[in-house]
């Protein structure tokens, strides 16, 4: 994955090997691993502050291997209970083919550990077995122009996007393995949103008039 903070907001990586940085080229992409599996341990790869955007580029899941994520992304200052308000901007194909119907394949917070399937001693879970506590297009196909309301389940939220899809002209294809891609993502903080607004899992607003390739 790969995280380019050329946009209106300060990425800063998260400590290890994972971050990459060349000053020398003046790039300030960063290169880091994708993940596969959902759990509030998994570590922070960068930060975004409310009401700012950020470009996630993400890698290909090989057919039948699970849906690869990138992320996590702390938004600066959640914590559980509040809702982050996450719009679709913009998704792009890697190899830079037009492709307006892109979309997410699944789009989330880090559950918390008492929520893991198995409880707060459990592995890491497989996205299927957290099943409508994260959004998709099994759900909804998020097109440029989709908001998702995500209710934090950990501090700093932990929000993760990954297998994208680019289905052609009336192609349904959540089911395939996602090709690689890019996301812009604008993201806003909401206190205390799950009590105010009974934001009790993901809220789906898709683009009512999505452009059809």
């Amino acid at each position: 994955m790969t995280l380019p903070s050329s946009l209106a907001v300060p990425l800063r990586p998260a400590p290890g090997p994972a971050a990459h940085h060349d000053p020398l080229r003046g790039d300030r992409t960063r290169e880091v691993p994708g993940h596969e599996r959902w759990h509030p341990d998994i570590p922070a790869v960068a930060e975004v502050i409310t009401g700012g955007s950020v470009r996630m580029e993400c890698q290909a899941r090989e057919p039948g291997a699970d849906a690869l994520l990138c992320g996590p992304l702390v938004v600066v200052g959640a914590e559980p209970g509040d809702v982050i308000v996450v719009d679709v901007v913009a998704v792009g194909r890697a190899d830079g083919l037009y492709a307006p119907s892109g979309h997410p394949g699944l789009i989330g917070c880090a559950p918390s550990a008492d929520t893991l399937p198995g409880g707060p001693t459990a592995e890491a879970a497989r996205s299927e077995a957290l099943g409508r506590a994260l959004g998709g297009c099994a759900i909804a196909p998020l097109t440029a122009g989709s908001r998702i309301l995500l209710p934090v389940h950990v501090r700093g939220a932990k929000l993760s996007v990954g297998d994208l899809h680019f289905p052609g002209r009336g192609a349904v294809d959540c089911r395939r393995a996602g090709l690689p891609g890019w996301i812009d993502l604008r993201v806003n903080l909401t206190r205390r949103g799950v009590e105010r607004f009974r934001v009790t899992g993901p809220m789906l607003m898709p683009e009512p008039s999505p452009r059809i390739a």
